[in-house]
């Protein structure tokens, strides 16, 4: 499997820490079977109302639904999640589930870190970007929601290191982060 290397925009290096996949397979799943018979599921409707199950390469979490849902959680490369939905599906066909074999596919949530490698004076930043939420009694960091053009928040730490989640596609990282970095040159609160 490769490495998802860093990734550097100006002065920002960043790196994809997480991408959740909703998977739909049309038809209904029984759960009970498979959890009867897939030593790797965990199945407790008492305490969740989906099945979960882990998985080492590549190493992710699948939900599963009896409504014919999947979530895939832990990815690093969204390009994985059929290998993931094919090696479940076959493991399942031994056990006589049989899933859609074309499934629908949508990204639901990227989780992305980064780094503007210089400090971000977070009081300043609270006063300066709209919609921004600064309690450090109660979290560290600046929480920055960023309504257009791209919809996503920024959890800000005035270590200059930020997570930004929220984007439900990979080619709004890049143009989100300029737009942060951006803000923030513009207000001079990065250099």
């Amino acid at each position: 499997m490769n490495e998802i290397q860093p990734v550097k925009i100006h002065s920002a290096k960043y790196r994809i820490e997480n991408i959740v996949i909703s998977v739909s397979f049309h038809s209904e799943i029984n759960l009970e079977k498979i959890a009867a018979n897939y030593q790797d599921a965990d199945f407790n409707l008492n305490k969740f109302p989906g099945l979960c199950i882990r998985i080492t390469k590549p190493k992710c979490t699948l939900l599963l639904f009896k409504n014919g849902k999947m979530i895939i959680t832990g990815l690093k490369n969204s390009s994985e999640a059929p290998l993931v939905v094919k090696r479940v599906s076959e493991k399942l066909a031994h056990v006589g589930i049989e899933l859609d074999t074309k499934p629908e596919f949508k990204i639901v949530n990227l989780v992305v870190s980064l780094n503007f490698q210089h400090r971000i004076n977070l009081d300043d930043a609270s006063l300066s970007l709209n919609h921004s939420i600064y309690e450090p009694e109660v979290f560290p960091g600046l929480i920055f929601r960023n309504l257009t053009p791209i919809t996503c928040v920024f959890l800000i730490f005035s270590s200059g290191k930020v997570v930004l989640t929220g984007l439900k596609q990979e080619d709004d990282i890049i143009p989100a982060i300029k737009l942060l970095g951006a803000q923030l040159k513009k207000k001079g609160i990065l250099d």
